[in-house]
């Protein structure tokens, strides 16, 4: 199952050291499984595992593979050298990602 690939993610990062494309493999590979099994959660089942379903999809897990590759290391978020900001929410691109890949998937009721 291959939605995105490493060139994918290198090219959303800009640049990756040689000595990061090992772990930047696993973050891609993770990013692949992760889209694939909440889409099928959500009741997408015709997801051909081998093309990614549309332009959105792709890019939703183009971002995950980065969120991961960029939290390594820390603890809870992708590591910044900002002063710290008291009174503001925490900034994440989950929301997003998961808009990107259509879940939870609408319901009537």
């Amino acid at each position: 199952m291959a939605w995105i690939t490493t060139d994918d993610v290198t090219a959303a990062l800009g640049s990756v050291s040689a000595a990061d494309l090992p772990y930047l493999g696993s973050c891609t590979d993770a990013a692949n499984a992760f889209a694939m099994r909440r889409r099928q959660q959500a009741g997408y089942v015709t997801d051909d595992p081998a093309t990614a379903p549309s332009a959105d999809v792709q890019l939703g897990t183009t971002l995950y593979a980065v969120a991961l590759f960029r939290e390594r290391g820390t603890v809870d978020s992708f590591s910044s050298f900002e002063e710290f900001q008291t009174g503001l929410p925490p900034q994440s691109s989950f929301g997003q990602v998961l808009r990107l890949l259509g879940v939870p998937r609408p319901a009537a009721a």
